[in-house]
């Protein structure tokens, strides 16, 4: 390897993997349980990126804002229960890798790079959808919203990494999609690349000024 970086660590959902139609189908499943109004996907892409209890909160807030429903803590409670339910039945549905994803994966491992997942959604999904993409053997951790105390945009996630495999955060290379990506990296200390194609609020990811802005996951290689 000719660059500083020893460990690269990505972002999931809008990064590896286009899971919007998969988490809109779920987030419309629990709301039709309860006589909800159904969310359009293009909507539910700007709830995505603070884990699976905001997107629930988003989601409800709008359902507020449409109907003048306000749900009991009971009810929210109960929602988000059976998103988690039909989320869990609808990992890979219609889930997909973004293109050029297993390849270059391949090619930084193959190169001699530590890869790590750090992603805000939840834990216990992380690895099944990973696995479900052949892709998770590439990688050394795997971090979700459960794993640590602090979720992006905090930089503990980031933190841990440089701790459990012993380098300096300038050593690690992050990847994300989102601003929570960029601002969890600067505050750590690492260096960021920030992917146009995920899901960043319908807010271009330039304004969030990370190091590199790329189009197509496939440029890693080269910027590398």
């Amino acid at each position: 390897m000719k660059t500083q970086f020893k460990l690269i660590g990505f972002d999931l959902d809008g990064t590896l993997v286009n899971s919007l139609p998969d988490l809109a189908l779920s987030v419309n499943s629990a709301l039709a349980e309860f006589d909800l109004p159904q969310a359009p996907e293009s909507l539910v892409l700007t709830w995505i990126g603070n884990g699976a209890p905001v997107l629930i909160a988003r989601a409800l807030d709008w359902v507020k804002a449409q109907t003048g429903r306000a749900l009991s803590e009971a009810e929210v409670e109960e929602v988000k229960a059976r998103f988690n339910h039909y989320y869990g039945e609808n990992l890979c549905n219609v889930s997909h890798l973004y293109p050029n994803v297993k390849e270059t994966l391949e090619a930084l491992k193959a190169k001699g790079y530590t890869l790590a997942v750090v992603t805000n959604k939840p834990t216990r999904h992380v690895q099944p959808v990973l696995s479900a993409f052949g892709i998770d053997h590439l990688f050394s951790e795997m971090l979700g919203g459960q794993s640590l105390p602090a979720i992006k945009p905090h930089p503990a996630p980031l933190y841990y990494l440089c701790g459990k495999f012993g380098i300096e955060p300038r050593q690690l290379l992050f990847v994300g999609d989102s601003k929570n990506d960029i601002l969890a990296a600067h505050a750590a200390g690492c260096a960021v690349v920030g992917l146009t194609y995920g899901y960043n609020y319908n807010i271009p990811i330039s304004e969030s000024n990370p190091d590199w802005v790329l189009d197509d996951f496939g440029q890693l290689l080269k910027m590398l």
